[in-house]
């Protein structure tokens, strides 16, 4: 079975608590992967990131360079509509109708990543 792990300041990490739990696919009732148990700690070390992010590299870039980037996430999120809607089928349920394809959910992401890079 799979394991995740958090990602925070640009690495994957386990939980502080090194506690997983199983994730379900709530159509068949079967766990498909294990989820980091996150507690205060694991909040903690990804808010002081952010911040220490936003109050240095983020925050000194110009608004054309975050937007570059935005845009750039929107490209990747497109690229990978396909595997991370199969994801979102698995672990909540979603219709396959919903996460497929040119689906509304990942083009309405990938819309909203390119509207505030200012690619709209």
């Amino acid at each position: 079975m799979k394991s995740y792990q958090h990602y925070i300041n640009g690495e994957w990490v386990n939980p502080a608590s090194a506690q997983w739990f199983d994730t379900e696919n709530p159509y068949t009732g079967e766990a498909w992967a294990k989820i980091p148990r996150g507690n205060a700690l694991d909040v903690d070390r990804a808010v002081s990131s952010a911040k220490a992010a936003f109050d240095g590299e983020w925050g000194a870039m110009g608004p054309t360079q975050r937007g570059k980037l935005l845009v750039r996430l929107a490209e990747i999120i497109e690229r990978e509509a396909s595997r991370l809607g199969e994801l979102e089928v698995r672990d909540n349920g979603k219709l396959i109708a919903e996460m497929g394809g040119a689906n509304p959910i990942s083009c309405r992401m990938v819309s909203l990543f390119r509207w505030y890079g200012g690619q709209g």
